[in-house]
């Protein structure tokens, strides 16, 4: 196992013992003894374009875009903090976090710090953003709220034609939560989630959106991150042993940089921002409870998770288009291992599909099922869907914010198998489903704006063990 900084790299995840030795408040924890309560991110499903919060939004965006982008309070300048098409730029541009150890917490500090800005701007001392659920199990919740597709308003921005006319609605596939939301190592449900439904909606709703350079100048983008943001909190409220990191010295100590309403500079790290109520003074709408986490000086974790490698799946590079795609596992060596392994409580059978690399941003997401039969059409609903591919910031070559790193996807694949396994032969497919956004209620078919190369895939068998 590789020892580095990468939400795969850390697989040992400390328990809370919330009566262990706590280490000195931050300044942002004293400056919260002394705040009012705190304020709520609300479901932008419950507002409408006349709401308080949304005529602070776009007044504050019209003020912010005002500024020259050198301003640190400008449209620009935080855009830029995100990413730029440019590279370089002023002190902090390029730093965000994606596919790294750091999504959750750098997002979380960029949107508080963004936050701030915005009340200041729009003079709203009560402004919380709001959060777009596209999860919440409707074809409404899909579809790009109604103020945001108001060609007349700030808040309208260069998107997927559909999805900005209100016919185009997310993917049901892509806005799942529900394999992340499984997942109780604190790096695999970061990524699981990162990539759907993160990376999932940035490809979904396209334009702007749909590339890394170019994402934060939708004011959309903020409601997008702030539902990734609340979906953080809830996966920590399952329990289950699921916790942040807080024996991983880097990640709750290395300091990143933003500005506040009045353009200072401020820095802020991960122990800053464990507790969203009390650090930082917001909560979510409806959200349970939220867990107290604390920055330990010593935590043992009581269980580590160990990973097997089973066996490199059999198959040369392959370039994805728009077609639908199948390949085939030899999987008689292991028929029988992998019978036992599909119906274990322990165990999880891993597909890893590694080196994935495009161009330029494709445009479509890739939906992943395994023993799907030759005769049956592919729904994420059945047994076989496993998950979904879509390039976001890394695998895409001409995004050159960071240093480019190939896309590497996780898939757990023990229902698929449990399902395809008592009627599957010496072989196992693959099915790879090119898809766009859904017009009319009804899922259409990706056309992929350039071609996916995949370097070669490996099964894996990840184990949960106490010390």
């Amino acid at each position: 196992m590789k020892n580095k900084i990468t939400r795969r790299g850390f697989i040992k995840t400390a328990g809370v013992a919330v009566s262990a030795a706590i280490i000195v408040p931050t300044a942002f924890d004293i400056e919260s003894i002394v705040q009012a309560a705190p304020v709520m991110r609300r479901s932008i499903a419950g507002l409408t374009a006349s709401s308080p919060t949304i005529v602070s939004y776009r007044n504050a965006i019209t003020a912010m875009k005002a500024l020259p982008d050198s301003n640190p309070i400008s449209w620009g300048y935080q855009a830029g903090i995100h990413a730029s098409s440019g590279g370089g730029g002023f002190p902090a541009w390029n730093t965000c976090e994606h596919h790294t150890f750091f999504f959750w917490s750098w997002h979380r500090m960029y949107l508080y710090w963004f936050e701030r800005i915005i009340r200041k701007h729009s003079g709203d001392a009560n402004f919380a953003l709001p959060f777009w659920n596209y999860s919440a199990g409707t074809l409404a919740s899909r579809k790009i709220p109604a103020m945001f597709r108001d060609s007349s308003s700030v808040l309208f921005a260069s998107r997927k034609a559909a999805m900005n006319n209100g016919t185009g609605a997310l993917l049901t596939s892509a806005v799942n939560t529900s394999a992340g939301m499984s997942e109780t190592d604190f790096g695999d449900g970061q990524e699981s989630l990162e990539s759907t439904p993160h990376d999932d909606v940035h490809v979904g709703v396209g334009g702007g959106m749909g590339s890394v350079a170019t994402a934060a100048k939708d004011p959309l983008f903020y409601i997008h991150h702030c539902n990734i943001d609340r979906l953080w909190n809830l996966w920590l409220a399952q329990g289950g042993g699921r916790t942040n990191p807080l024996s991983h010295t880097q990640w709750k100590n290395k300091k990143f940089t933003f500005f506040d309403e009045n353009g200072a500079e401020v820095k802020m790290s991960g122990c800053q921002v464990l507790r969203a109520a009390a650090q930082l003074n917001y909560t979510y709408e409806s959200e349970p409870t939220q867990v107290k986490q604390f920055c330990l000086n010593i935590i043992l974790p009581p269980f580590i998770f160990q990973r097997e490698i089973l066996f490199r799946v059999p198959m040369q590079p392959m370039t994805l288009r728009s077609e639908k795609m199948t390949i085939s596992m030899d999987i008689r060596p292991f028929r029988q291992r992998l019978t036992t392994l599909a119906a274990s409580t322990r165990d999880d059978i891993i597909l890893e599909v590694e080196n994935v690399e495009a161009d330029r941003p494709p445009g479509v997401t890739y939906e992943i099922y395994v023993g799907l039969p030759a005769d049956a059409e592919p729904d994420p609903k059945s047994p076989f869907y496993v998950g979904n591919m879509s390039l976001f910031s890394t695998g895409i070559r001409s995004d050159t914010h960071h240093q480019f790193k190939p896309a590497r996807f996780s898939f757990r694949l023990n229902r698929a198998l449990n399902a395809a396994l008592k009627s599957a032969g010496d072989t196992m497919p693959v099915t790879i489903v090119p898809r766009d956004i859904e017009i009319d209620g009804r899922p259409t078919a990706g056309q992929s704006q350039s071609d996916v190369r995949v370097g070669g895939a490996v099964m894996t068998i990840k184990r949960r063990r106490r010390r």
